[in-house]
């Protein structure tokens, strides 16, 4: 039996789950079916997390907009913080409350930590990149249990938030009924994230995953070189931003407290009806470490 904060009994079920969950400030929630999920590559299902998962409650909270929109990154990453922190305790919270209700409950953190991958694991070939994958695609999650899309700038856009909201999940073995898939086509005729994107990841063709990393982690609008002849053009780069930046420093504050160096397509992006007469008319590049 659930326990409401009211002090009643609920049976457990997908409702008394989600008011639960949105009580506690979440903004949206939706239920996938943990056998079900809409994988992303490499593949992590949830039954590899849990064999014996039955559901996955994806949870999205909203981030401020006018940390969105703030002059410098730095105030956006620590408001991004306290979403992870909201949806982190929110997790611990109603994962324990399903343990304590006899069901095996794992929470997936919103933030870090993630897997490592040097190689391709289906090839053994080496990337170009150091890869970063989370233990659970929550941006996939979120679609099989029909929360929103995957837009053309690799981020889940939701019809309320867009690419605006922070996500976490929790895997437990309730059966809990499943939330359907559905089609948005909220990312058409648009191409403001590809023309806002400073690191040419985003094109026609499609997402290109090491340019975004480098400049959105290191604020580098370079890749690390690949060939010989390369180093030199690189090697100015750093010296260029060697001049008005203090790596050592700024190394201390990106592992700590998690600085970003880029959100623009996010911030380009014009999706979200709950943005609409609040979204600045006016955007100019938010100042970071990549803006030299």
């Amino acid at each position: 039996m659930l326990k409401a904060e009211s002090g009643q009994t609920e049976t457990i079920n997908a409702a008394a789950i989600k008011e639960m969950i949105h009580d506690r400030g979440i903004d949206l929630v939706r239920i996938a079916d943990a056998k079900n999920l809409i994988l992303a590559y490499p593949p992590r299902p949830a039954t590899a997390l849990m064999p014996t998962a039955k559901s996955v409650i994806v949870m999205a909270v909203a981030h401020s907009l006018g940390a969105v929109y703030s002059p410098d990154i730095m105030l956006w990453t620590r408001s991004k913080m306290q979403t992870s922190r909201l949806l982190d305790e929110t997790a611990e919270k109603v994962g324990r409350m399903l343990e304590r209700e006899g069901f095996l409950t794992l929470p997936v953190s919103a933030d870090k930590p993630v897997e490592i991958f040097k190689h391709d694991p289906e090839t053994g070939k080496k990337f170009r990149q150091t890869r970063t994958v989370g233990f659970l695609s929550f941006k996939h999650a979120a679609m099989s249990c029909g929360m929103g899309e995957i837009g053309k700038n690799n981020l889940l856009l939701t019809p309320e938030f867009g690419p605006h909201q922070r996500l976490c999940a929790i895997i437990t073995e309730a059966e809990l009924e499943p939330d359907a898939r559905q089609e948005f086509n909220l990312c058409k005729g648009c191409n403001k994230c590809m023309e806002a994107c400073p690191s040419g990841a985003l094109t026609p063709d499609g997402y290109d995953v090491d340019p975004c990393f480098v400049y959105w982690s290191m604020g580098f609008k370079q890749l690390p070189p690949a060939r010989f002849w390369e180093w030199p053009g690189y090697i100015r780069m750093i010296r260029q931003h060697m001049k008005q930046r203090d790596l050592l420093v700024e190394s201390g504050q990106i592992y700590i407290t998690d600085v970003d160096f880029c959100i623009e397509c996010m911030r380009a992006c014009p999706v979200g009806n709950r943005w609409k007469n609040i979204r600045p008319k006016k955007l100019n590049p938010q100042k970071s470490g990549g803006n030299l």
